[in-house]
Order: structure tokens, then C-alpha cells, then sequence
């Protein structure tokens, strides 16, 4: 039969591992709601990135086709003679 020093002894280390537990809980629902703040932070800043992504393709086929047409026009002969070419 245990004694009684030995019963109250169990009951606090059951008490202690109760809070424990609980304490270990409440931490991983907040790990859980902080995991679950950024991942929709990071939907957001991913659909950022594709429509600057596109505004930036864009912006370098304008930078392209302008560079095109200041060689097209620095290469016309009109333009040779104003420069003495």
C-alpha cells in the first residue's frame, strides 16, 4: 500500500505535466495562428510579385522597341549627314 508521501508526490508530478501540457497547447495554437498569419501574407505578397512581374515584362519589351527605333532612326541617311557620317 503507498503511503501517503508517496500518493502526494505522484499527484504533483501528474498536476505538473497536466500544466505542462496545457502549456504546450496553448503555445501551438499560437505557432498554429502565427503559421497561418503568413501564409495568407504570403498569397498576397506572391500575387503582388506576378502583376509586377508582368508590369516589368512589359516595361523591357517598351525599353526593347524604343532602343529599335532610336537605331532605326540614327541610321536613316538623313540623319548621317546632319551628323557628318
Amino acid at each position: 500500500m503507498p503511503k501517503f508521501a508517496e500518493r502526494e508526490l505522484v499527484v504533483r508530478k501528474m498536476n505538473q505535466q497536466f500544466q505542462d501540457n496545457l502549456r504546450m497547447r496553448k503555445e501551438t495554437n499560437v505557432l498554429n495562428t502565427r503559421a497561418l498569419s503568413l501564409t495568407k501574407n504570403l498569397q498576397v505578397l506572391q500575387k503582388d510579385i506576378r502583376c509586377f512581374g508582368s508590369y516589368v515584362e512589359d516595361l523591357k519589351y517598351q525599353a526593347r522597341s524604343n532602343y529599335k527605333n532610336i537605331q532605326a532612326i540614327l541610321e536613316r541617311q538623313d540623319m548621317k549627314m546632319l551628323t557628318g557620317e
